[in-house]
């Protein structure tokens, strides 16, 4: 963001006002406290909320970037990865580490393997994975230097195992396989995955950063639901958990988790030769801040398993709920199995125009989180859309009705951008008209700022070129075109 316009003040402004300003800052935010979003937020109740604020104003101060200066810290994430371990059947031998969410979790797997490889399976450098598996080992793969293998996934929408073992070879680092996958909710097969790890003889990482503290609770309610996915399977050796989801912790903060000390010695970085002594971290970041640690701990034996299991009913009466009004929908399909409270739909065939429906959703007050490959909508049943589910469906319902009767609409804003991405094969067009709005975005003049100060934080995202609604429209024309 250009700073031109900005300035530290000459005299500092009282707290009061600045505090009343901040909360102004909030008018465009998405509007999850009303169950309007379906994502990103991860809320049990004011009291627990009020909580995590106690309990990370009480380490606010306190850096994590030496363990041995302040023991408070080292033993709350000494206990809260021990809590994990225990939850996931980690065993006595399990080991890990706190980071900062689910992103830091995959990148210092990654890391760690890519370590460990250097000294147990040199030249090796593939990271084979089905299609769907989090972004962030794409991102993790290109800092790294490594190559991500991406195999397409099963009719299902799970990881297709045969696929994979195709794809393992004497260049293969290690397998990766999600419990769930973020878009659709599909728990890959990670027994068969365990299996095949083995046979090769390579490590397997589960990232489990959105599952791992959901479905060992939705487990003991559907045990036919959820087959075993974590240190049960002999051939995992990591886990990624992240505390900040459904441990109901406080943002950022997650649990990566490894079999053995085998593996989580590579994870450790150590230079010896520095003028201000010996440096040494366990994770990616130098300097961390104790608050996640401390609310992750407090969230933890605050709830208790009584309650997790009590929350993770609730959720999954309302996905039961959600399940039963799309399939209410004749138009509406539900994609795969999912095997927790994420679930993705989308209209069959792609009629109508599922980023239209959409469009209706957003028009009325909803946040709507589209895909891609197949175009359709995501949501993550959270305990704050509860109250809101049969408005939902009710809307839903109306927004199916419109796009059936306008055949002619087409999507528009931020859909158009999703919709055109499913289709062109031009996606380097696609990527450099992304990258030219974030630039936009973070390069906001004057004109900009006086917008968000005139309350119209709304519109600070930058529209997509126009070009890329009209050409979404016109490849949904074309005849005999396949289902993305």
């Amino acid at each position: 963001m250009s700073q031109s316009q900005y300035h530290i003040p000459e005299k500092g402004r009282p707290a009061a006002e600045l505090l009343r300003e901040m909360e102004s800052f909030k008018a465009g935010d998405a509007p999850w406290a009303a169950g309007r979003t379906w994502s990103m937020v991860y809320q049990v109740d004011e009291a627990h909320h009020e909580l995590l604020r106690q309990a990370s104003g009480a380490f606010l101060s306190e850096s994590y970037i030496n363990p041995f200066a302040f023991e408070s810290l080292q033993r709350m994430e000494r206990e809260v990865v021990g809590m994990t371990a225990g939850l996931l059947n980690g065993g006595a031998e399990a080991v890990g580490t706190m980071t900062s969410g689910g992103t830091e979790s995959i990148f210092m797997s990654l890391y760690t393997y890519r370590e460990w490889g250097r000294k147990h399976r040199k030249g090796r450098e593939e990271v084979v994975v089905p299609a769907t598996i989090h972004p962030a080992f794409e991102k993790a793969a290109y800092l790294l230097g490594l190559k991500l293998v991406k195999v397409p996934v099963g009719p299902g929408g799970a990881a297709d195992l045969p696929g994979m073992e195709q794809k393992v070879g004497p260049k293969t680092l290690l397998m990766a396989v999600s419990a769930p996958s973020y878009p659709h909710g599909i728990l890959d097969p990670v027994e068969q995955a365990g299996a095949l790890a083995q046979q090769h003889q390579v490590p397997l990482h589960v990232d489990a950063c959105i599952g791992g503290f959901m479905l060992p609770w939705v487990e003991r309610l559907y045990p036919e639901k959820v087959p075993p996915w974590d240190f049960r399977v002999a051939g995992v050796t990591s886990i990624s958990a992240d505390t900040h989801k459904f441990a109901y912790g406080a943002k950022g903060s997650s649990v990566l988790l490894f079999r053995q000390m085998e593996y989580l010695r590579h994870q450790f970085f150590i230079t010896t030769d520095w003028a201000g002594g010996i440096y040494a971290s366990a994770t990616l970041l130098g300097s961390r801040s104790g608050g996640p640690i401390a609310a992750a701990w407090a969230a933890l034996n605050s709830l208790g398993q009584e309650r997790y299991l009590s929350i993770a009913r609730e959720i999954m009466d309302g996905v039961e709920e959600m399940k039963a009004g799309i399939a209410a929908i004749p138009e509406l399909e539900i994609l795969g199995e999912p095997c927790m409270n994420i679930l993705a739909f989308t209209t069959r065939s792609n009629k109508p125009d599922i980023f239209v429906v959409g469009d209706q959703l957003e028009a009325k007050g909803w946040f709507v989180d589209r895909q891609q490959r197949p175009n359709c909508i995501h949501t993550t049943v959270m305990r704050h859309n509860l109250p809101v589910i049969a408005e939902y469906l009710r809307d839903l319902q109306e927004g199916v009705a419109f796009a059936k009767s306008n055949p002619g609409a087409k999507a528009k804003g931020n859909a158009a951008l999703y919709g055109l991405m499913a289709r062109i094969p031009f996606r380097g067009m696609v990527e450099q008209n992304v990258r030219q709005m974030f630039v936009d975005l973070y390069s906001r003049g004057e004109g900009a700022a006086a917008q968000v100060a005139e309350g119209e934080a709304g519109q600070a995202m930058p529209e997509p070129a126009a070009w890329m609604g009209w050409l979404n429209r016109f490849l949904s024309w074309l005849p005999g075109k396949r289902r993305p």
